[in-house]
């Protein structure tokens, strides 16, 4: 949780010799995408318990907000870091391609 998985990809990446073709990891993809999916339902739920205590989303400070903060950042960081594996992968792919577009 909170983008480990996500990091995961990304090191697999790293650990892969110049000019080799990396194999799209479908599995650790899906379990991000999952994991988005969690923090999207948690972060929802706490943004909807403050507006149903009539608390002031921008201006209330509590664990709530915090909690909802964390749910935030960690959607953007496994949001990047898919987003960086997609783009890896693509550009090696293309570097192996005997067409350039």
């Amino acid at each position: 949780m909170y983008a480990r998985r996500a990091s995961q990809l990304l090191k697999e990446l790293d650990a892969c010799e110049p000019g080799q073709l990396v194999v799209f990891n479908s599995d650790v993809f899906d379990q991000v995408i999952r994991e988005c999916g969690e923090h999207n339902a948690q972060f929802q739920a706490l943004i909807r318990k403050m507006v149903e205590q009539n608390l002031d989303i921008e201006t209330t400070r509590n664990e709530d907000h915090y909690g909802a903060a964390i749910h935030h950042l960690s959607l953007l960081r496994n949001k990047r870091c898919l987003m960086a594996y997609m783009y890896t992968i693509q550009i090696s792919h293309r570097a192996l391609s005997p067409l350039q577009c």
